[in-house]
């Protein structure tokens, strides 16, 4: 073998390793080989642009939607993972076609396809600098905004929904375009996470779909269906969710006829008279406790007069035992049709049994109180947040037992609840601090029970013929929406308590 052929030979092993350990632009200088081995380096060359060029398809079709040409779920996926190493804040939004199983089902997929890409130029077009979309789903969009804020990203949404109404409503379209997003915004330096921000917006987004949907036009000769007299919901189906926790009771009501199915759970921990009872919104008023009675039967009128379309109360209920439970509900008006009823469907969520709850006080814990912020982005309303820290619970503990601390603890609960009078919601967050969270509540209405708790909060707890007076701290937050991830508005919190003034009391220095 020669000196030629044996270099010409390294140059081809050369070149396989460096394609072997991923270089994309590795090069192999045929011309420099010796000409028996000039065929097998043109060979080489041929078969390393095919399988690249194959590897781009495989790329390409990994990450980007066939029909769109958008970014698919993987590319969003991939492009959330650099916003996260960056820290850098954004807005998302998730979009969702509506009534696309309607446009497949009446005038077949090729007709879905084009309702698709309407939708895709519309929302293309509402883009500016820097937004990216994707299409993460059959009738689902997700666009990021590194520059927007919520409200900025929703006015032009709602904008390019409107016009998109106004175009296809002629009867030129084969149906009225339309589509329902929810926004929200996101800071991973805050601490929000990515499944917070998926929850976040995607709740906003259902939410929006059920108090903005577009009724598609009839055909003359479309058999007109009856309409639905029972509850839309099998009945094996919502038995096996009803089931499916102790905790949680869901419920579906006919506001138009008064009938109504809850789940078993519901009918024994409170004693209702059936699954199936008639004017159940009365019958379930009348277990609610008299101070708080008075507040929830308002929400519910205006949930059931159509003024409004959720519902989100905490409150307490008598159960079957004949005592009062805490509980969040959480309720959704469904607008009927010509041939669907008004709906209130919801789930009601006992706190007393959730493990949710402190032990100590029976209020909420931090979990609970994360996700009921959470869940306060869904509607766009005014809140109110009230932090009570007890001060000197080590000392307490300290001197006269762990069992003393947490009587001081259960008995500022017990007060907290008096002084709200049911109107908030309470945690126990961490340590001795409480959180009273309101909803829809002016500042000076915040402030009125800041200013009561600080007059009672601090009652006196004995220990013997020890009298303790617990020293306090009061701050209130006020935000005309609840438009950032719970961390950020609980940390808030947490830096207001600490420069609040101490309303003093018993000094056991």
């Amino acid at each position: 073998m020669n000196e030629s052929y044996r270099l010409g030979e390294q140059s081809i092993i050369a070149y396989l390793q460096r394609l072997a350990n991923g270089a994309s632009t590795a090069e192999l200088d045929v011309a420099a080989l010796p000409t028996e081995l000039r065929a097998v380096g043109e060979q080489l060359q041929k078969t390393f642009a095919i399988l690249e060029q194959e590897h781009q398809l495989l790329e390409r079709s990994a990450h980007i939607d066939s029909l769109t040409n958008l970014g698919n779920r993987n590319a969003l996926h991939r492009y959330a993972d650099l916003l996260w190493r960056k820290g850098t804040p954004f807005t998302c939004a998730y979009i969702d076609i509506d009534h696309l199983k309607h446009c497949n089902d009446t005038f077949g997929h090729a007709e879905g396809n084009r309702y698709i890409l309407r939708i895709c130029r519309a929302l293309t077009e509402t883009m500016e600098h820097d937004d990216l979309l994707f299409r993460i789903g059959g009738d689902e969009f997700v666009l990021v905004s590194p520059m927007a804020d919520e409200a900025e990203l929703e006015q032009r949404l709602e904008r390019t929904r409107t016009d998109l109404i106004e175009a296809t409503s002629d009867g030129k379209a084969p149906m009225v375009a339309s589509f329902s997003f929810g926004c929200s915004r996101v800071d991973p330096l805050a601490g929000d996470s990515r499944r917070q921000m998926t929850m976040d917006a995607d709740r906003k987004m259902y939410r929006y779909k059920l108090m903005h949907r577009v009724q598609q036009p009839k055909e003359d000769d479309a058999p007109m269906r009856p309409v639905v007299e029972q509850p839309p919901c099998n009945e094996r189906v919502f038995q096996a969710i009803s089931m499916s926790s102790e905790t949680r009771y869901p419920f579906i009501i006919n506001l138009d006829t008064g009938e109504s199915q809850w789940s078993i759970n519901a009918v024994r921990d409170f004693d209702l008279p059936s699954q199936h009872p008639f004017n159940s919104l009365d019958m379930w008023l009348a277990r609610v406790h008299p101070e708080d009675r008075d507040n929830v039967r308002t929400e519910l009128d205006m949930v059931v007069n159509g003024t409004w379309h959720f519902h989100y109360m905490q409150y307490r209920v008598m159960n079957t035992a004949g005592k009062y439970a805490l509980c969040d509900c959480t309720g959704y008006r469904l607008d009927g049709t010509d041939t669907e009823p008004n709906m209130y469907v919801g789930i009601i969520i006992n706190r007393s049994l959730a493990d949710t709850t402190d032990s100590v006080t029976g209020l909420g814990d931090i979990h609970a109180l994360v996700n009921a912020i959470g869940e306060m982005r869904r509607v766009t309303r005014r809140a109110g947040l009230i932090a009570i820290k007890i001060d000197d619970i080590a000392k307490v503990n300290a001197r006269f037992s762990f069992d003393a601390g947490d009587r001081v603890l259960a008995e500022s609960a017990a007060c907290l609840m008096d002084c709200s009078r049911g109107k908030g919601r309470l945690f126990r967050s961490t340590g001795p601090m409480f959180v009273a969270l309101f909803d829809n509540f002016d500042p000076e209405e915040t402030d009125a029970i800041a200013d009561e708790i600080e007059r009672f909060l601090g009652s006196p707890v004995l220990f013997g013929s020890f009298e303790y007076q617990p020293p306090l701290r009061v701050a209130t937050l006020h935000l005309d929406a609840v438009d950032r991830q719970p961390v950020s508005i609980l940390n808030e919190l947490n830096a207001l308590i600490k420069d609040a003034p101490q309303v003093p009391g018993t000094k056991l220095d």
